[in-house]
Order: structure tokens, then sequence, then C-alpha cells
């Protein structure tokens, strides 16, 4: 398998791990994916594995 193939599956695979800090990559998709359950409906409360994520996702882009 190539690296960037390696790399996907690897991100795919620990992105539910919000607790956990993996690689950057990894990191990058477990961003992407608070973001977009936390902006997707502001009416529903931030889950608690998401909550420290998404506040400092939220210091870092000024939000």
């Amino acid at each position: 398998m190539g690296r960037l193939k390696e790399l996907i599956c690897s991100a795919i695979y620990h992105h539910d791990d919000k607790l956990v800090a993996d690689s950057p990559m990894d990191e990058v998709l477990k961003d992407a994916d608070v973001i977009h359950h936390c902006m997707n409906d502001l009416s529903k409360p931030v889950k608690e594995k998401e909550h420290a994520r998404f506040e400092r996702l939220c210091a870092e882009f000024g939000m």
C-alpha cells in the first residue's frame, strides 16, 4: 500500500478517537469531523468527547 493510502486509512481508522492525539493527518480529520458536527446544527450541544477539541479549534480560529 502506498504512503498516501496508509495516511488516509489511518486517519479514517482513528477519526473517532477524539481524546487521543495521533498522527498529524489523523488530527486534521478529527478536527474537520468536530467542526462539521458542531457547526452543522448549532442547536445541538457539543458532544462531551468533542468539547475540548472544539474549544481549542474555536480559540485557534478566533471564534
